[in-house]
C-alpha cells in the first residue's frame, strides 16, 4: 500500500504532521534523541573555536516546542534566543522559561521581514523534511542567509532518507512490513528524497563559506527509540494527509501496516539511519 496521488500531493504541498499535546511530546522526545546522538546543541565547530560573540543573538527557525532553545539557554545564559515557527500552536508558555527566550510566528518560505535581516550570529534549523517542497528550498535558504550577520553561522540538522535501511539481528526474522514502510517513505517512484544529502551543495549555492557536513549513524541502542518517533510521525500523517472515511480507506490501512511494523520491531527488526549536520558561515 503506497500513498495515493492525492496524499502525495498533500505531502508535497502541505504540512503532513499534526500539532497538539501528543505531537508536541513526540517532538520533545525526538529532540532529546538527537541531542543524545549529536552530543551537543551547538556544534563544537562553532562554539569551541570561539566563533560566537559574548552576547550572541540566536534564532531557531521551525522551533516547534522550543526545546532546542531551552537547552541553549542553560549553556549560554547571555544569549538572546528567538524561536520562529509558521504556527504558534506548539509554543510553550514563556511564563516558566528563561526571559532570554521569545517566540514569534514566521513563514520562512515567504518574504523575510526587514527587521530580521542581518540580525543573528547563529541560525539553527532542525528537521525540515516535512517543510521543504519541490520549489521552496532555495527561498528558505536565502531567507536563512539574510537573517545572519556577516560572519554568522547556519546550523542545519536533518534526517537523510537516502540512509534509511532495515536491519535485523537474524536473517530468518520477518521484515516485510518494515520493507514496505521504507518503500512508502521513498514514494511512488521508489526514490528517496535527496535534498538533505545534497544540503552542502545548496549551502555553497547560496554563498555560505567553510561548509562542513557530518553524518551521525545511529548506534544500535538508539535504533528503536528513533523508530518509535518515526512510527508516531507516520501515524500523524495517516490522520492528517490520508483518507479516513471508511475502514478500508488509505489511513486505516496504513495504520494497520504501522502495527505490523511495530510487531516486527519487537523481534529486533527495525530501521536505522544517519542524520546529518551541515554548517556554513556567511561571508
Amino acid at each position: 500500500m503506497a500513498p495515493n496521488t492525492q496524499t502525495q500531493d498533500f505531502l508535497e504541498e502541505g504540512y503532513g504532521l499534526s500539532r497538539g499535546y501528543a505531537p508536541s511530546l513526540r517532538l520533545n522526545f525526538q529532540h532529546q534523541l538527537l541531542r543524545d546522538l549529536l552530543g551537543y546543541s551547538i556544534s563544537p565547530d562553532i562554539v569551541v573555536k570561539g566563533n560566537l560573540p559574548p552576547n550572541p543573538k540566536i534564532a531557531d527557525v521551525g522551533t516547534g516546542t522550543g526545546q532546542w532553545l531551552v537547552d541553549v539557554s542553560y549553556e549560554i545564559s547571555s544569549a538572546q534566543l528567538d524561536g520562529f515557527d509558521i504556527s504558534k500552536e506548539q509554543f510553550p508558555s514563556t511564563a516558566w522559561l528563561s526571559p532570554q527566550i521569545s517566540f514569534s510566528e514566521l513563514d520562512i518560505t515567504q518574504s523575510l521581514p526587514s527587521a530580521l535581516e542581518g540580525k543573528y550570529d547563529l541560525v539553527h534549523v532542525q528537521l525540515f523534511l516535512c517543510v521543504v517542497r519541490k520549489d521552496n528550498l532555495l527561498d528558505i535558504m536565502k531567507n536563512l542567509y539574510k537573517m545572519l550577520k556577516p560572519g554568522g553561522f547556519l546550523q542545519w540538522v536533518e534526517y537523510d532518507p537516502t540512509s534509511f535501511r532495515v536491519v535485523s539481528p537474524e536473517p530468518s526474522l520477518k521484515q516485510s512490513a518494515n520493507d514496505k514502510h521504507i518503500q512508502i517513505i521513498r514514494g511512488p517512484q521508489g526514490i528517496a528524497t535527496t535534498w538533505p544529502s545534497e544540503l552542502p551543495v545548496h549551502f555553497m549555492h547560496v554563498c555560505f563559506e567553510g561548509v562542513v557536513a557530518k553524518d551521525y549513524p545511529l548506534p544500535p541502542q538508539l535504533y528503536m527509540p528513533f523508530m518509535l518517533c518515526h512510527l508516531c510521525a507516520a501515524e500523524e500523517v495517516s490522520f492528517t494527509a490520508m483518507n479516513n472515511n471508511r475502514s478500508e480507506a488509505e489511513g486505516p490501512s496504513f495504520r494497520k501496516l504501522l502495527a505490523e511494523v511495530y510487531k516486527e520491531c519487537q523481534t529486533g527488526v527495525t530501521m536505522t539511519e544517519s542524520p546529518m549536520v551541515v554548517i556554513g558561515r556567511k561571508g
